[in-house]
């Protein structure tokens, strides 16, 4: 049952620290999770975090390795192997390591076929899949198309890197690279606490009584949670499949600022203005008035904020809606729920799953089959010295891990997109949901207090969609 709970989270919580020596390594709950999906599909890139950063300037490539080695270094995630050890798996310290930075030379190709093959070199970094029991968790590429041009690549398993790492990852290559740069030796300091000492604080944590009120949380809040039946293009497959593509759009900038300055105004955060639209979307067009949507939130834990490695959750925001609701009954919900989940974003979504046992379906993911994403800043820019840098694109790898996502950049709303399950839709489908999203997003902060059914735009996205897919029309929006 979707509402307020009463209960909070147990006052007294572990402190994240280094573990004692003698204390053997653990994986966190959600590496665990991870390596388990990569047994059933060894050699899938699914899971790869790949990121590109253009540079320009006067590159130099030995100096850049060096600092890629020392973050590595730095870093034991980055040189964590992950081994069966009687049917578990156990993390271990590489004893002999090196990362070496892949260089391509594109100087001598005919200037019209550079970008082709600066591209196919980024795909097959991109697709390229870890050994997680000898690889190093980082594989890195800089391509060169002219004497100043550069294409920095990088791609790591997402059980040892997350988005938010590479904000990480660059700041401490320019501060390694600059010092190298000038003949000094790093100017950062030992880390006081290593990834793995938060999986030990995460396992120390989901223990006892707050395990326990976190299990009876979630198991109410998606109690009979429905799947999300979307209008698709092609029949849905028996096992999931994670053929997928991203198809980027931008917001226009007058919109989102206006749309920002509105959320501001009724208290509520870009994020959540930004979902409640997505979730007057999907009410268009599934035709549910309950609706689930997965989206990633950190760990409520100090001391991961110069680490390396996978921390975020997922979580599910359940929100029940109707066709009499108006927007801004919509926003406070989902604003309410949002903020409910954030409370109890502790238990990892496996142990969700297990607290809330959906029935098994191969088919689609369990709980919710829809995400959502709207990172509060843009990826950063790997701006050494002496180079100038775009911000960090996050590449298309050719694959989908859910029915459909939506990631939308809420700072400047330049790098936005839909990814999808190429099985499932055209890529014309999902070219009208970008246009219904943005048309939704212009009409709702414009009467926040007229009923959802009583929007023409809300009618129009609607009865578009059913007049595509048989059966799908939603009476509530008319």
């Amino acid at each position: 049952m979707v509402g307020a709970s009463k209960e909070s989270d147990p006052r007294e919580r572990p402190v994240l620290g280094p573990s004692r020596p003698d204390e053997a390594r653990v994986l966190s709950l959600n590496q665990e999770r991870l390596w388990y999906l990569d047994q059933l599909a060894p050699g899938s890139p699914v899971y790869n975090v790949p990121f590109v950063s253009r540079l320009s300037g006067a590159v130099d490539a030995d100096l850049l390795e060096r600092a890629l080695n020392e973050v590595v270094k730095r870093h034991e995630v980055l040189r964590t192997v992950i081994l069966p050890v009687r049917g578990t798996p156990r993390p271990f310290l590489l004893k002999r390591w090196a990362l070496t930075l892949r260089q391509v030379d594109l100087r001598s190709w005919p200037e019209s076929e550079r970008a082709e093959e600066a591209a196919r070199h980024v795909a097959h970094l991109a697709a390229e899949p870890f050994d997680l029991m000898r690889d190093v968790m980082l594989r890195c590429a800089l391509i060169r198309s002219t004497d100043r041009q550069y294409i920095f690549a990088h791609s790591a398993p997402h059980l040892a890197f997350e988005g938010s790492s590479t904000t990480v990852l660059y700041a401490e290559l320019r501060a390694i690279y600059s010092a190298f740069l000038h003949g000094q030796p790093s100017p950062l300091p030992a880390l006081s606490v290593q990834y793995a000492d938060f999986a030990r604080w995460q396992r120390s944590l989901l223990t006892g009584e707050r395990f326990e009120m976190l299990t009876r949380y979630w198991r109410r809040q998606l109690a009979d949670a429905p799947n999300m039946q979307l209008p698709l293009d092609f029949p849905r497959p028996g096992i999931f499949t994670p053929q997928g593509k991203r198809h980027y759009f931008s917001v226009p900038p007058e919109l989102l600022t206006r749309a920002s300055q509105w959320f501001k105004e009724a208290g509520v955060s870009r994020y959540c203005g930004l979902l409640a639209v997505f979730d007057a979307l999907l009410f268009c067009y599934t035709g549910s008035r309950d609706l689930c949507v997965g989206s990633p939130f950190g760990p409520r834990c100090e001391g991961t904020e110069h680490l390396i490695g996978f921390f975020v959750n997922t979580v599910v925001v359940r929100t029940v809606l109707s066709g009499e609701m108006s927007f801004g009954e919509v926003l406070a919900q989902v604003a309410t729920t949002v903020r409910e989940a954030v409370a109890h974003v502790d238990l990892t979504f496996d142990k969700v799953v297990a607290a809330v046992q959906p029935p098994r379906d191969t088919s689609r993911t369990p709980l919710f089959q829809v995400n959502f994403r709207a990172p509060k800043q843009p990826y950063p820019c790997l701006d050494l010295e002496g180079v100038q840098a775009a911000p960090a694109e996050y590449l298309d790898n050719g694959t989908a891990k859910f029915d459909l996502a939506l990631e939308i950049d809420s700072t400047h709303g330049d790098a936005c997109y839909f990814e999808y399950c190429t099985g499932l839709f055209k890529e014309a489908s999902i070219v009208e949901a970008v246009a219904d999203y943005q048309q939704l997003l212009a009409a709702l902060i414009e009467m926040p207090a007229t009923p959802l059914k009583q929007f023409p735009a809300v009618q129009d996205v609607a009865r578009t969609r059913a007049s595509r897919t048989v059966g799908l029309y939603n009476p509530d929006c008319s």
